[in-house]
């Protein structure tokens, strides 16, 4: 698939599930464990229990598949699951859902609240950026240009007019893996335009999400001639196998992205290198999503 961006666009944010941790989100650490206890205590529901519980088993450190994605993509198309493979796969992920709609919080201070700050305070940033969404959650819908954790006398007074402006944005959206969304939600205006991908099955049946190891290739294709900055928030260990599923046709003159591990680093930073073909010296690393907001975006 191809995604076009407008050549007003400076800023390409990708975003990963660590983006998402401020907003009361599990990492795909955790995860595995919050699906385990779901299935558990809800067992009449899931009908595929003992599938399921067995094939988090199997994820861990040391075990068959290090992540819950890499789990699903190869038992679901396994002999031994030959029949029911797609429907254990979508019970997963419909706990998952359940998960992030019970954990999910309202969150003033967290790092889109920050860019929707200097979104509010820059004239034209909002003309500028575009994402790449690699989450299956709704943070970035539910916060992007939404005003309400603002004063009143802000809402009311300071910002009046230029919230005016930017109601009626669309920010260009791409979610290469899926979505938790409905046909009939997907059809409803947003402020983010959403370029789909890998949401239907051949049959035409939605499915919730598709994991991120089944990701095709897309191309990014951008019109000018202007370099853009990449900001890399929260792809963790998935880092490398999502931009590799990313052909950007631009140049990136600069690049912004977050590393918990420290080990890691040498390591992300040769890649990006490589990738991109830009000096080190202009790859800057943040340990969280807030700082890379706080101190890099939009400057």
């Amino acid at each position: 698939m191809k995604f076009e961006l407008s050549s007003d666009i400076k800023h390409l944010l990708i975003l990963g599930a660590g983006a998402s941790v401020d907003y009361g989100l599990p990492t795909w650490e955790k995860l595995g464990a919050l699906i385990e206890e779901k299935v558990n205590n809800d067992g009449e529901r899931f009908e595929h229990r003992k599938e399921i519980l067995s094939w988090l088993s199997k994820i861990g450190e040391n075990k068959e598949y290090d992540t819950i994605d890499r789990c699903i993509t190869k038992e679901s198309r396994s002999k031994e699951y030959r029949s029911n493979g797609l429907t254990i796969e979508d019970q997963i992920f419909s706990a998952t859902k359940d998960i992030f709609k019970e954990l999910y919080k309202e969150y003033d201070d967290g790092w889109v609240n920050k860019l929707n700050q200097k979104i509010l305070d820059t004239s034209h940033l909002e003309h500028q950026i575009a994402f790449l969404n690699y989450n299956y959650d709704n943070v970035l819908d539910e916060n992007l240009l939404h005003f309400d954790y603002l004063t009143q006398k802000e809402r009311d007074v300071d910002y009046r007019i230029r919230r005016g402006n930017l109601s009626s944005k669309y920010i260009p959206a791409f979610y290469p893996h899926g979505n938790f969304f409905s046909e009939d939600e997907l059809r409803r205006p947003s402020h983010l335009y959403k370029r789909i991908d890998t949401n239907k099955s051949e049959l035409g049946n939605v499915i919730d999400a598709i994991s991120c190891y089944e990701s095709k290739i897309h191309e990014i294709k951008k019109y000018g001639n202007n370099p853009i900055k990449l900001y890399i928030l929260g792809l963790g260990g998935g880092l490398r196998i999502n931009l590799d599923h990313i052909n950007l046709e631009h140049p990136v003159f600069e690049i912004h992205v977050t590393i918990k591990d420290e080990s890691k680093k040498d390591e992300i930073i040769k890649f990006l290198n490589e990738k991109y073909g830009i000096p080190t010296t202009q790859i800057k690393i943040y340990r969280t999503c807030d700082e890379l907001i706080e101190n890099s975006f939009g400057n």
